[in-house]
């Protein structure tokens, strides 16, 4: 029996795989099924994207011939949107190639298992990073007073702090920060992440920053285990550095890990870049590559100090900022709450005073639906309506479809615990520069590996999701969440 040929394979997988596994991934991805997709005039790996956030100032009233008013215009910025780039990444041994037949229904039983984990795990990837992407992983909701940071031995101790968001991010980037082999953690050191504490009321950072390595204050997450609920964190810094947490009404401080590769002394509270201990590049660190890397996610558009490029902390691009607040913000260890109506409505309001309008879905992780039908039967049972099927002879207790104020509620386990995320969809877009589906270079998807009886081949996506307008979206976060 004949080798199976490279140009065979070729074949095979365009035939049977290119289109299915980009229709199968856009099936299964919620978020980006959810979000318009858009060709745009790209300039190498970056798009311009004109925003409108001011008004014509040249209106008012006046008297008989009085003097009109001084002429005004439109203000409008420009996001700088970056492409970033997704891979997955596929290869077929020659001798598990030999073993099958020559027909193409043999081959395509072959690598079924191989294309369906790569569709599997590329998916996960991108719906995480819809909402996680660029190191946004979630959110702190109590009062802090003014806190001045002693230098060297004396700073802050390690504190817990109320969280809520993506805490298994948080886990995964320790364990990558600590990972054996050229990021090998010496025994004398320990991994800690660096991270932003960005207060959402001013969109400025509660810990001033200097430099990486940092030479001023700077947060670090210590410790991710433990419930889901809270999170350890120090603040390093010399005497006459401050941090303050957030204070004023109900707004959220934002949890942001920066790609910058120090470890930290065991015992001190000073960082060491990797290269001063002798494991690699301090620019160079898998946190760094991974952070720096992923798409822009909901938090980060809706949470970040800067909005591709455009400083949200200036007065004057205040229309770019949304509303981030907990549904309650108290003293240190200020436990989550419960999810009641009142809250959400306050949401609701905010965004039709900001933005002028009512999201179209608000998105929420199961253990928050579970809390919100609990609020429905406990507190507004007359607002359960069965639908046609569900007759009462199935012996199904359950709702499938949730709303409120006819906004639906869907779900993502990949969406923050303890959130809820009100969207307006039509403001957000899929920026690509390229379409999900697989390389195709030089006419063949399939290349051998130097040196080995093997051949590769990987999918690819360049993109960038983007918020036109952030005031009309909304993150309530603080909800209590089932142990």
């Amino acid at each position: 029996m004949s080798s199976v040929r490279i140009s065979d394979l070729d074949a095979i997988l365009k035939e049977f795989y290119l289109g299915p596994i980009i229709e199968s991934l856009n099936n299964q991805l919620e978020m980006v099924q959810m979000f318009t997709k858009s060709t745009l005039d790209w300039q190498g790996r970056q798009v311009v994207i004109p925003v409108h956030v001011a008004r014509n100032t040249g209106t008012g009233y006046r008297a008989e011939l009085g003097q009109l008013p001084t002429a005004g215009a439109q203000g409008y910025v420009n996001l700088n949107v970056t492409a970033k780039f997704l891979y997955g990444r596929f290869s077929l041994t020659g001798p598990a190639i030999s073993t099958a037949k020559t027909t193409a229904n043999s081959f395509a039983t072959y690598v079924q298992s191989e294309m369906d984990g790569l569709v599997t795990d590329t998916k996960l990837k991108a719906n995480q990073a819809m909402f996680t992407g660029g190191g946004c992983v979630g959110f702190l909701h109590e009062t802090h007073a003014a806190q001045t940071i002693g230098g060297g031995a004396t700073a802050t101790a390690d504190v817990e702090y109320s969280f809520t968001g993506n805490k298994e991010i948080i886990s995964e980037l320790l364990a990558m920060q600590s990972t054996a082999g050229t990021r090998a953690t010496p025994a004398t050191h320990a991994a800690k992440l660096n991270i932003d504490l960005i207060r959402l009321d001013t969109y400025t950072s509660v810990v001033a920053l200097s430099g990486a390595p940092p030479t001023a204050a700077q947060a670090v997450v210590c410790d991710a285990s433990g419930d889901a609920a809270h999170l350890t964190i120090r603040v390093l810094g010399v005497p006459t550095d401050s941090y303050q947490l957030q204070t004023t009404g109900n707004f959220a401080t934002m949890v942001k890990v920066k790609g910058w590769g120090e470890m930290l002394l065991a015992g001190a509270n000073t960082f060491t870049p990797y290269d001063a201990l002798g494991v690699g590049d301090a620019t160079a660190g898998l946190v760094k590559q991974r952070v720096d890397s992923e798409n822009d996610g909901i938090y980060s558009n809706l949470g970040n100090i800067t909005h591709f490029g455009v400083d949200r902390s200036q007065t004057a691009n205040a229309s770019l900022r949304s509303t981030v607040q907990a549904i309650s913000v108290g003293a240190r260890l200020h436990a989550n709450q419960a999810l009641n109506f009142g809250r959400m409505q306050s949401i609701l309001d905010e965004i039709m005073v900001l933005g002028g309008d009512d999201p179209d879905c608000i998105y929420v992780h199961p253990g928050i639906r579970q809390k919100y039908a609990d609020l429905l039967v406990f507190n507004a049972p007359g607002s359960i309506k069965k639908g046609a099927i569900g007759d009462v002879g199935t012996g199904d207790p359950g709702f499938s479809g949730y709303a409120f104020n006819g906004i639906p509620l869907k779900m993502s386990r990949h969406c923050g615990k303890g959130l809820m995320i009100f969207l307006k969809t039509k403001t957000w877009t899929i920026a690509e520069l390229q379409s999900f589906g697989m390389a195709d270079l030089d006419g063949n998807v399939l290349s051998r590996l130097s040196n080995q009886d093997a051949y590769e081949g990987f999918v690819r996506w360049y993109y960038n999701l983007v918020c036109k307008e952030p005031n009309r979206n909304a993150i309530l976060c603080g909800i209590a969440f089932p142990a």
